[in-house]
């Protein structure tokens, strides 16, 4: 009988695979008052370390690196010119002292980009020197170009802001361990940086946040010099005040955020190589420049076309914000679904098989189990909702929810821990979920 009822939920599987899932989003409560609280609590107060790495990331670095970088010439995935730059930016990296290393990924483009192609991304590592702190920053920006451009701001200047970063932070110790990443393939369809961070994934690296800083150099007048956008996914809202004060207490830079976003996770696509890390549940913040750039993938987006001066301060205002949070001992609390993990087909929590994309499909009922870090506070609660409505609140260990609805179709499971300070954080999962027999 568990055969044929297996049998029956395969073919049913197949039948309902392309089944779209409610449209159904969840508002999560804001509560002003912690914000407010979290901005009370947290001293945004510049040491001389930050200071002297700001003052490190100057004009020359900026204008030296890329100058180097665009004389290689374009960089379309899979051509010499985006080996050649791969391996400039690897043997930057080792110059600054840092443990350098190639992430190869193989994989075909989409229907704008056909064809087979093969590449490596570049990571530049710096061990933080607290063994117990797990939890990595990332900054990543994409080296390779469309075919009719040295794509000098796009995205020339986040790949300068990663290599002027990475020289300045180099020369410090930081609690935290930070990742300096290149990733080739953007322009293709985000093929790099999806392989990345699904290996991030599947070996269960912890991930602080990621900073995206894709095309950051382009300001044509005094107006565009002080402009800088954000966006963010909504556990890293919090950091967006980090920003605008390590800006504030410099008189170095004078940025003004003038366009702050949240991101969409439930998004099909996404406009850089912060989309994977969206999908597969990590927090971001990207940054772009503030005034819209007409020379992106033409041939007029060249050195000429980048404001030197403004990809200064971008680069410095990513960079001291990196060097604050990699030594912060404070934040709000992280909670992630441990299972079950996206990628993955589950029958009663045993997985059966692993996919190559992030798709998830469940077969009868399943344990939702949760993994919560806490900084200087305890667990008040852990809610858990099924398609926008709370379903289990747990307020004791063990942080875990039996899901056990008769169902054919797609939902979305989302978990919410508070701690004691008022602070939250939020996980979601979408899913394929085949339950015919509800158990008893």
């Amino acid at each position: 009988m568990k055969i044929k009822l297996i049998g029956l939920l395969t073919i049913i599987l197949l039948l309902f695979v392309n089944i779209t899932a409610p449209a159904v989003n969840i508002k999560l409560q804001k509560n002003n008052d912690n914000i407010k609280q979290i901005k009370e609590e947290i001293k945004y107060n510049t040491n001389q370390k930050i200071t002297e790495i700001i003052q490190k990331i100057n004009r020359t670095v900026i204008k030296q690196f890329l100058e180097e970088l665009i004389s290689i010439g374009p960089r379309m995935t899979n051509t010499h010119g985006c080996k050649k730059a791969g391996d400039f930016i690897y043997k930057k990296f080792q110059g600054f002292g840092l443990e350098a290393s190639k992430h190869e990924w193989s994989d075909f483009g989409n229907k704008w980009h056909p064809g087979f192609f093969n590449s490596y991304n570049i990571e530049g590592f710096l061990q933080g020197k607290n063994e117990k702190d797990k939890e990595v920053l990332i900054f990543n920006a994409h080296y390779d170009t469309v075919e009719n451009t040295v794509g000098a701001d796009d995205d020339g200047s986040g790949v300068i802001g990663v290599l002027a970063a990475a020289y300045a932070l180099s020369q410090y110790s930081f609690n935290k361990t930070i990742k300096f990443v290149t990733f080739s393939g953007e322009e293709i369809g985000l093929l790099g940086s999806t392989h990345y961070v699904k290996d991030l994934y599947e070996n269960n690296e912890e991930i602080f946040v990621e900073f995206n800083a894709d095309m950051i150099g382009y300001a044509k007048t005094k107006e565009d010099e002080k402009k800088i956008r954000l966006s963010y996914s909504e556990d890293a809202e919090w950091i967006i005040d980090i920003v605008q004060n390590i800006n504030d207490s410099s008189d170095k830079m004078n940025l003004r955020i003038t366009d702050k976003y949240p991101m969409d996770r439930d998004s099909k696509r996404g406009g850089s190589d912060y989309f994977p890390f969206l999908q597969y549940g990590y927090e971001s913040v990207a940054f772009w420049e503030g005034a819209w750039n007409r020379n992106m993938h033409t041939p007029r987006d060249d050195i000429t076309n980048v404001n030197i001066d403004y990809l200064v301060n971008t680069t410095r205002i990513i960079a001291g914000t990196m060097a604050y949070l990699a030594d912060i001992d404070d934040q709000p609390p992280k909670i992630t679904i441990s299972s079950p993990k996206k990628g993955k087909l589950y029958l009663k929590d045993r997985v059966l098989k692993t996919f190559e994309s992030d798709k998830t499909i469940v077969l009868n009922n399943v344990w939702i189990y949760t993994d919560i870090k806490t900084y200087n506070s305890e667990i008040k609660k852990v809610e858990f909702y099924y398609d926008g409505k709370l379903q289990h609140t747990a307020e004791n260990l063990p942080y875990v929810w039996n899901l056990n609805k008769t169902s054919i179709g797609k939902h979305k499971l989302e978990t919410i821990v508070y701690d004691e300070k008022g602070r939250q954080s939020v996980d979601q999962i979408n899913f394929l979920y085949l339950n015919l027999l509800k158990s008893k």
